[in-house]
């Protein structure tokens, strides 16, 4: 039995290969599942990952493997250190990215993660990447959907490395930036800030405005964003980054940020980034050595196009309609009620955990329609929900699953 367990223990008990073996353990322990839950979210630091530069092969959610170049730093500076995950353009590799970022580690107390492209087969990322060239475009590249190596990253960092949740940072240059805005507004709530380098929304956009992507833009809106783009770029013109940022603060994001370096060019050696004591480099590390992500909101607002984005912390929508922009809006007015509109799409999920909502009975609201939905914390779907992606933000102790009224469906 365990026995005065800390977090870190229980944290490595509930990732092990045997998860049947765990509930079992902890269930004679005597354990619920707010006991496990609070376990699972405390921030008590383990022995800490072995420092230097290494390369892991890794595998994303699909069981693909790719390389992947981890730089983690000597010590961590009062705890956890966290993770940066750091994504190459077309032609590159994880470990030639991790070359010219690998002193970041240090400067941010964060581990660097490189992982390395793969090729992606789906016509719509392919056009996605490269436009009216797309059919054409076989190149090593990254999903902008999301069921990919980035955040297999993510997910390894926490698991392998322990790293801090609130700190999970994500960068990218030219394709890997259009990977980091597309990832960052669809799965935004699992960082604490999103660092595109000359990059755009989608290559579409060379031939007029990729509405469904902009459609997206206002699921940044709780994340920090730095914008990096040379104005001499001539691959991915400046104008695309210019019109997100334009269209973010119209929307009035509160932590935006937008440089366009003088003279800088396509590549990342032209934009005065990759100099340890570049001034530039040295803003924007300062930049993310103040990032960390904030608690799990009580009000959720999040669009997505189809159900493998669909959540957003506690709130997911699922059947969305062909060709719609699905959003939904969620308020938790007290423990025990809970509001929810949904355009777009046919069901919701409530992913309902203890420390925000009360065991018991729930009043819901979907589009005026009310439910009584019956809470019971179960500890098998905590420990699951934590072994998807090691996250304590995203746990949650039961799923419960509403339709939509059909007079709210439209896009």
């Amino acid at each position: 039995m365990l026995t005065d367990p800390d977090p870190y223990e229980v944290r490595r008990l509930c990732r092990a290969d045997d998860p049947a073996g765990a509930l079992d353990l902890l269930a004679r322990t005597g354990f619920d599942a707010a006991a496990l839950r609070r376990l699972l979210t405390g921030r008590a630091p383990g022995p800490g990952p072995v420092p230097g530069t290494r390369e892991v092969l890794l595998r994303d959610e699909n069981g693909r493997t790719t390389e992947m170049a981890v730089h983690t730093p000597a010590g961590a500076v009062g705890g956890r250190t966290g993770a940066l995950v750091l994504l190459h353009g077309v032609g590159g590799s994880g470990p030639r990215m991790l070359s010219r970022f690998r002193d970041l580690a240090e400067r941010l107390d964060v581990s660097v993660l490189c992982p390395t492209a793969q090729p992606v087969h789906e016509r719509s990322n392919r056009l996605d990447l490269a436009g009216l060239f797309g059919n054409a475009f076989d190149a090593p590249c990254w999903n902008l959907s999301g069921a990919d190596f980035p955040l297999a990253a993510l997910r390894w960092a926490r698991t392998e490395l322990d790293a801090d949740p609130d700190r999970c940072l994500i960068a990218g240059h030219s394709m890997g930036a259009l990977a980091t805005w597309n990832l960052a507004m669809r799965f935004g709530d699992r960082f604490c800030a999103a660092v595109p380098v000359n990059g755009a929304l989608s290559m579409w956009e060379l031939f007029g405005t990729d509405r469904r992507k902009r459609a997206l833009l206002p699921n940044l809106l709780p994340l920090p964003v730095f914008v990096l783009h040379g104005d001499a770029d001539r691959q991915i013109a400046p104008r695309f980054d210019r019109e997100s940022v334009a269209a973010l603060r119209g929307l009035g994001h509160p932590e935006l940020r937008h440089a366009e370096i003088r003279g800088g060019g396509h590549t990342l050696e032209s934009l005065d980034l990759t100099g340890r004591n570049a001034p530039l480099r040295s803003e924007l590390a300062d930049w993310l050595s103040a990032r960390r992500r904030g608690r799990v909101p009580a009000a959720v607002r999040h669009r997505a196009l189809d159900g493998a984005h669909g959540r957003a912390h506690w709130i997911a929508v699922d059947r969305i309609a062909p060709q719609a922009v699905a959003e939904v809006r969620a308020e938790r007015r007290s423990a025990t009620a809970i509001d929810v509109a949904v355009t777009g799409a046919r069901e919701v999920r409530l992913h309902l955990r203890g420390d925000l909502f009360a065991p018991g009975r729930l009043d819901v609201a979907v589009n005026g329609v009310r439910h009584a939905v019956a809470f019971r914390p179960d500890p098998d779907r905590l420990l699951h929900s934590y072994r998807e992606t090691a996250d304590p933000a995203l746990l949650d102790e039961q799923v419960v699953v509403l339709p939509v009224p059909d007079d709210r469906e439209e896009s």
